[in-house]
């Protein structure tokens, strides 16, 4: 295939980037303002960042197979169509209820454009290009986040929060049109599926969110965190029980038996738990620190910048060396910087950029090794189904995040509220879960490193290879 042809076919991929990670990042700047609109909770505010996430966590892992089973153009054309419709209704929520829902419906059809974007590369790219093929698309999806604030701030600010959803109707009709045009058909092809496996997790997954989405609110004595509780331990120990004896688990535990797997996902899925923080240091540098949303937006881009320099710097330092060191560096800058927000709640402009710099340099070096090593990790044929739980796991580990972030700020602020005054206990909740995250981190660098240093003692058998991929 000539050259100019694949990357005719490779633009068409760029609006499914665009869609799928700025809607990651684009709407939290705007929360403060949809609170005032709609007279939302904390909680429900936050409902609309997870419900993304969660619909993406327990779609993205099925979503592979599917693609496969309907053909991946055609995939990334219900995907596109389906984003687009959501975040139509998005824009146009009547309340707080409705926005979570059509939120929800963005993560679905985001889940479905993910795994057909991967397989749609290797189809139009020959082996030997289409590891900088992957590299293109995942810069101008990182460019796509970094600009996602400052967008959603200016929009927030001049026109409207609706405008952030409503953004994606342009960005949708390219992205169709150049399918069309560009993409070549596939086959439908065939593979198993363990539905009562899926069925599982989406119940345990979802079951787990609720209990620390809500718990604050209900109380953990209550019938319902009681109820959800025993849900979601009851669906994953039959998760946990199916996946030893099926032939096609939708979760492939064996791999974990693989020390370096096993440390490369605590990292991911780690780092992705920490980025979570990012959803309410937006709405505490508005309603605390008195930003605008166009400033918070912009700050939030501006130190988000080094994340698009800081990847291939720590490519090269992960081949020149190996990928522990700058993993390790990650590790210390992000640590640096939770401490520093712990320490200095209030900062002075100088002083939050220089701690958000800390943070958006630590998440690329981890990020970056982290992936580069983990297909060396596993057996070539098992490659695809280590990805998918990569992927997964880092999804689940983003909705628990934001989850556990959003119950820990909000007991913090209870006992506080009280006696100091909201600002106050807002004050003293955002130091209090910066000083968690960071021994967090501290503890998951040390498991990390034991992992990483230790050796494998066990190959295991590996099962069939049409798998969940």
């Amino acid at each position: 295939m000539a050259p100019k042809t694949s990357w005719k076919k490779f633009s068409a991929l760029v609006p499914v980037a665009a869609l799928s990670f700025m809607d990651q990042m684009i709407l939290p700047v705007a929360l403060p303002s949809i609170q005032k609109e709609m007279q939302a909770s904390s909680t429900s505010l936050q409902w609309c960042v997870n419900a993304y996430l969660l619909a993406i966590t327990i779609f993205v892992l099925a979503s592979g197979k599917l693609s496969d089973r309907i053909g991946h153009k055609n995939a990334l054309i219900w995907g596109i169509s389906g984003f687009v419709v959501s975040s139509t209704l998005c824009g146009l929520s009547l309340n707080i209820e409705m926005l979570i829902l059509a939120r929800a419906l963005q993560g679905v059809s985001a889940a479905l454009m993910f795994p057909a974007q991967t397989a749609m590369i290797a189809r139009i790219f020959p082996p030997e290009r289409r590891g900088r093929a992957t590299g293109m698309i995942v810069s101008i999806g990182s460019l796509f986040l970094i600009l996602s604030p400052l967008v959603g701030g200016y929009l927030t600010e001049v026109l409207s929060w609706r405008w952030i959803f409503w953004i994606n109707w342009p960005i949708g009709a390219i992205g169709l049109w150049l399918i069309y045009k560009f993409l070549p058909s596939s086959e439908p092809g065939r593979g198993k599926i363990d539905l009562w496996g899926f069925v599982f997790f989406a119940i345990g997954t979802s079951s787990l969110t609720v209990v620390f989405m809500q718990a604050a609110d209900w109380g953990w004595r209550s019938s319902q965190t009681l109820f959800f509780t025993a849900l979601a331990f009851g669906s994953f120990f039959l998760l946990l029980k199916r996946e030893k004896t099926t032939l096609h688990p939708f979760l492939d535990l064996a791999l974990f038996k693989r020390p370096t797997y096993a440390a490369i996902n605590i990292s991911i899925s780690t780092i992705q738990f920490i980025i979570m923080i990012t959803v309410f240091r937006t709405v505490y540098f508005q309603e605390v620190l008195g930003f605008s949303p166009f400033l918070t937006g912009f700050i939030t881009f501006l130190s988000s910048c080094p994340m698009l320099f800081m990847a291939p710097l720590a490519g090269f330092l992960s081949d020149r060396f190996n990928h522990k060191l700058p993993v390790a560096c990650g590790y210390l800058l992000l640590i640096f910087s939770c401490f520093w927000f712990a320490f200095f709640s209030t900062p002075s402009l100088t002083s939050l950029i220089l701690a958000l710099l800390a943070f958006s340099t630590g998440v690329p070096f981890i990020f970056t090794p982290s992936y580069s090593s983990a297909i060396a990790s596993v057996p070539q044929q098992k490659a695809g189904v280590a990805m998918g739980m990569i992927i997964t796991l880092r999804m689940f580990s983003g909705t628990m995040g934001l989850a556990l972030i959003h119950f820990f700020v909000s007991i913090v602020q209870n006992i506080h509220s009280p006696l100091e005054g909201r600002r106050n206990a807002e004050i003293v909740s955002f130091s209090d879960v910066h000083f968690a995250l960071a021994f967090f981190l501290i503890i998951a660098l040390a498991f990390s490193f034991v992992f990483h240093f230790k050796k494998t003692a066990h190959h295991p058998t590996d099962p069939p290879v049409e798998n969940w991929d």
